[in-house]
């Protein structure tokens, strides 16, 4: 009996989200993102870096204050350093470039909205570049799972976002992502490397038509 109420609740859920009218739009924004390595119990973070990421939400009603909110972004996630010594600087910065697909729970009201949810990142390309004084050197990113690869490209996270639509269908939305994956490829001997950033972007939405 159990069993079949919860087939029927689950019926009637899918049901109302596949009735319910969507809304489509495209926002982008900037990302202040970092990684934290840690190695048994010692923990260090670089300087954060400014990226940006763009790309397309759909708004699911799912009941009167709630939605399901899948997107697809071109998010980027980096970190940079720089250190003097002696009359010498060196620079290193990180850019990488993610194709991310989090999926948003949202409670809805009067325009505001806020909630949480998983999202899963797939690395395309980054690069590297270092500067020792006025020698600079720049090398791609290799994503990959072994020994010989920079990082992990899949990068699974955690979202928490919140925001507010204006009644013209403009929105503002502010996230902060951390990542749970352990990107450090290969053998890991105790060394964890994981991602998280904060993002703030523009867009607007636009109600399709049945």
């Amino acid at each position: 009996m159990k069993k079949q109420i919860s087939i029927l609740l689950a019926a009637m859920a899918f049901m109302t989200i596949a009735s319910a009218q969507p809304e489509l739009g495209l926002a982008g924004g900037a990302t202040l993102s970092n990684y934290r390595i840690t190695y048994d119990s010692e923990s260090e973070s670089f300087d954060s870096k400014l990226g940006f990421t763009v790309g397309m939400v759909v708004n699911l009603p799912a009941g009167r204050n709630f939605a399901v909110q899948p997107c697809l972004y071109w998010t980027q996630k980096g970190m940079k350093e720089k250190q003097s010594d002696m009359g010498t600087t060196y620079k290193m910065s990180l850019i990488n470039n993610y194709v991310e697909i989090p999926v948003n729970f949202l409670y809805t009201r009067n325009g505001f909205f806020g909630g949480a949810g998983p999202s899963i990142g797939f690395g395309i390309k980054g690069k590297w570049k270092y500067q020792l004084d006025d020698e600079k050197e720049t090398e791609s990113v290799n994503f990959g799972n072994d020994d010989e690869d920079d990082m992990k490209g899949l990068d699974i996270g955690a979202n928490i976002l919140a925001g507010y639509k204006f009644p013209s269908g403009f929105l503002v939305m502010l996230n902060f992502n951390q990542g749970l994956s352990n990107l450090v490829p290969g053998e890991t001997e105790g060394a964890k490397l994981k991602s998280h950033y904060f993002g703030i972007r523009i867009g607007y939405m636009l109600k399709t038509k049945k």
